[in-house]
C-alpha cells in the first residue's frame, strides 16, 4: 500500500510537467511502470498489487500564487482587527484612519449693521438652533445680488475690518482718524488704525498692528493676540489657547486637542484617545489598540491679525447662513448623510419650519484637495443628500440644492509659503442653509 501511496506522489508531479507538453512520458522501475498520455489526460500504473488508473481532468493543481496567498492568510495574525468594517470604528467622523483634526482656525466676532428685520430674524434664528451641536449662524454678504463669502476668520495673512454704521454725529479726519458716535457704537481711532471700540456689546481694543483684545459678550467670546501670534479664544463651549506654531491645546465640546513642541499631538474623545508621533497613530478604543501611519503633523494655525479699526463702513448683509461642520455629516470623502448628521438635519429643519422660513438654499462646498471636477461632484452630491433628507422630513421651505466644489473657500487651503493649511480645508470643508432676507 505505501508503494501506491508513493506512486500517486509521483503521478501528481508527472501531471504538473504533462499539463505543459501533450508528448506521452513514461517511468519504468523494476517493480513500477508509469505511462502519461498527454493527449488524452490518462495515467496508467502497473504495480505488484495490481493497476492503477488516474483521470488527469479529476487531479486539481493549485497555482503558485493561489499556494502563497494561502500561506500569508494563514499566517496573519487572527486575533488582530484587520477588516475595513472593524477598523472603521478606530477612525474620528469625518477623517481618514490615523488623522486627528487640526487646531481650529480664530474666528473673528463679525459687526455687521443689520436692519430691524434682519436682526429679529436672526436672534429668532440663534434661539431656535443655539443648543444645536456641529452648527454655526453666521451672516451672509452679497454683491452684485449674488452671496460673497468674505472670510470670518483671523489668518496671519489676511486682512479684516470692523464694520459700523454712519449715522450718528462723526468727526473723522482725511487720514482716517477721528470719533464715530452713533446710537448704538461709538469708535475712536488714531490714523494707524490703533482704537477702541464699542458696538452692540461687542468691544475692540487694537493697536494698528493687529494686537489686543476683542470681546463679545453677547456671545461670551473673548479674543486676545500678541505680536507674536500667539493668544487665547474663548468661547461658551471652546477653548484655544496658542503659544506658538508648534505648541496649542483646544478644548470642544466633542473632544480636545493637545499640540507639543516635541511635534507629537494628542486628541480624546469620549470614545477614542489618538497619540501622533514619529509618523505613526497610536488608536485606542476601549480594551483595543491599533497602530497605523499617519501623515507629518502641520504647524499650529497662529492667531492671525485682529482688525484695525480705520475701516468703518456699512456691510451689505443679504441673508442667514447656518454652517454644518463636515465631518458631522459625512465620512471622509463619501455624501452618505452619518446618523449623527440625520439628527442635526432634523433639528435644524424643525427650527425652519416653527419659523415659517420662505425659502432655503442648500450650498455644498469642498477644500482644495483633489481636481476640480472631482470636488465639484462631490460637493453637488453632498448639497443634494442634505436637501434630500430634509424634503423627506418635511421641510415647508421651498429649498434648492448647489455645489460650488472648491471655489468659494472661507480660509486659505495653504499658507503663504505654500505649505499645507488644514485648519483652513477643515473649515472649507461645509453645507451651509442660507436662508435670503431683505
Amino acid at each position: 500500500m505505501k508503494k501506491i501511496v508513493f506512486i500517486v506522489v509521483v503521478v501528481l508531479v508527472i501531471l504538473v510537467v504533462s499539463s505543459c507538453s501533450p508528448k506521452e512520458v513514461k517511468i519504468e522501475t523494476d517493480d513500477v511502470s508509469v505511462k502519461v498520455d498527454g493527449e488524452n489526460g490518462s495515467v496508467s500504473v502497473k504495480t505488484p498489487e495490481g493497476n492503477v488508473d488516474v483521470d488527469k481532468s479529476k487531479v486539481e493543481v493549485k497555482d503558485k500564487d493561489e499556494d502563497m496567498d494561502m500561506d500569508d492568510e494563514e499566517g496573519s495574525d487572527s486575533n488582530e482587527d484587520s477588516s475595513s468594517e472593524d477598523k472603521s470604528i478606530f477612525q474620528v467622523p469625518g477623517y481618514q484612519l490615523g488623522e486627528i483634526p487640526a487646531i481650529p482656525i480664530v474666528e473673528v466676532p463679525t459687526i455687521p449693521s443689520y436692519s430691524k428685520d434682519q436682526e429679529n430674524i436672526l436672534k429668532a434664528i440663534e434661539e431656535k438652533v443655539k443648543d444645536i451641536p456641529g452648527i454655526s449662524i453666521k451672516p451672509a454678504t452679497c454683491k452684485n445680488g449674488k452671496i460673497s463669502y468674505v472670510s470670518d476668520f483671523l489668518v496671519t495673512d489676511g486682512n479684516s475690518s470692523v464694520t459700523s454704521t454712519d449715522e450718528g454725529s462723526s468727526v473723522v479726519k482725511e487720514d482716517g482718524s477721528g470719533v464715530l458716535n452713533t446710537k448704538d457704537s461709538s469708535v475712536v481711532v488714531d490714523e494707524e488704525g490703533s482704537g477702541v471700540l464699542n458696538k452692540d456689546g461687542v468691544t475692540a481694543v487694537v493697536d494698528h498692528e493687529g494686537n489686543g483684545t476683542i470681546r463679545d459678550s453677547s456671545k461670551g467670546i473673548v479674543i486676545t493676540r500678541s505680536a507674536d501670534g500667539s493668544g487665547t479664544y474663548i468661547s461658551k463651549t471652546e477653548s484655544i489657547v496658542v503659544v506658538n506654531d508648534r505648541e496649542a491645546v483646544y478644548e470642544g465640546p466633542n473632544y480636545s486637542l493637545v499640540y507639543s513642541k516635541d511635534g507629537t499631538a494628542q486628541f480624546t474623545s469620549n470614545e477614542l484617545q489618538i497619540i501622533v508621533a514619529d509618523g505613526k497613530a497610536r488608536i485606542t478604543k476601549g480594551d483595543k489598540t491599533l497602530v497605523v501611519d499617519a501623515k507629518p503633523l502641520a504647524k499650529v494655525p497662529l492667531i492671525g491679525k485682529l482688525p484695525t479699526l480705520k475701516k468703518l463702513k456699512r456691510n451689505n448683509i443679504c441673508g442667514i447662513r447656518i454652517v454644518f461642520e463636515d465631518s458631522i455629516l459625512f465620512d471622509f470623502d463619501k455624501f452618505d448623510l452619518r446618523p449623527e448628521g440625520k439628527e442635526v438635519i432634523k433639528n435644524v429643519v424643525k427650527a425652519v419650519n416653527e419659523l415659517n422660513i420662505n425659502s432655503v438654499e442648500v450650498y455644498g462646498h469642498t477644500d482644495s484637495i483633489g481636481t476640480d471636477d472631482y470636488n465639484q461632484t462631490l460637493s453637488e452630491n453632498r448639497a443634494k443628500a442634505v436637501k434630500d433628507y430634509a424634503v423627506e422630513l418635511k421641510i415647508k421651505s421651498n429649498v434648492k440644492a448647489k455645489g460650488f466644489g472648491e471655489s468659494m473657500p472661507i480660509a486659505p487651503n495653504k499658507n503663504g509659503d505654500g505649505s499645507d493649511n488644514p485648519s483652513g480645508r477643515q473649515a472649507n470643508r461645509r453645507v451651509e442653509f442660507f436662508i435670503p432676507i431683505k
